[in-house]
C-alpha cells in the first residue's frame, strides 16, 4: 500500500510540473511601461510649423513652374 501511495505521489508530481514554466519568461525589447505613444518626429514638424493666418497666405495660389523636358540619352552623331 506504501508502495503504491508512493508511486501515485511521483506521477503527481511528474505531471504537475508540466504545467509550470521551467524558467521565467524573457522581457523583450519593447517597452510595455508607456501609457500612450509618443508623437514621432514628422508628427512634431507638422505640430510647431506656422499656420497661415492672413488671407494673402491662405488664398495663395500654388507655384507654377514651367515644365521639364528631359534630354534625350543617347545622340547619334555622324563621324
Amino acid at each position: 500500500m506504501k508502495l503504491l501511495s508512493v508511486a501515485s505521489l511521483l506521477a503527481l508530481a511528474l505531471s504537475a510540473s508540466a504545467f509550470v514554466p521551467s524558467v521565467a519568461p524573457l522581457r523583450s525589447c519593447v517597452s510595455l511601461d508607456a501609457k500612450h505613444a509618443n508623437n514621432k518626429a514628422a508628427k512634431k514638424a507638422n505640430h510647431d510649423r506656422p499656420r497661415k493666418s492672413r488671407p494673402s497666405d491662405i488664398n495663395r495660389k500654388p507655384t507654377n513652374y514651367p515644365t521639364w523636358e528631359n534630354p534625350p540619352e543617347y545622340t547619334i552623331s555622324d563621324n
